[in-house]
């Protein structure tokens, strides 16, 4: 479960949005949801966010400079 606040302008929209579309305003917002994260930009920043920091690979450079673990 997930609680959002939103801006009245937004949930207005939203509401606009969902009853002309005949769904509750949870489904909806919830599809827009799925497909942000279905999008690649979505994807590049899951990229970006898994990938090894700067930090992480200078302790390996650093280590294998020195001999490694010991």
């Amino acid at each position: 479960m997930l609680s959002i606040t939103l801006s009245e302008k937004a949930y207005e929209e939203y509401r606009l949005v969902a009853a002309w579309k005949k769904i509750p305003v949870s489904t909806l917002i919830r599809q827009i949801l799925e497909r942000e994260h279905e999008s690649l930009g979505f994807g590049e920043l899951v990229k970006r966010a898994t990938a090894p920091t700067n930090e992480s690979a200078d302790f390996v450079e650093f280590e294998a400079a020195n001999g490694g673990n010991k």
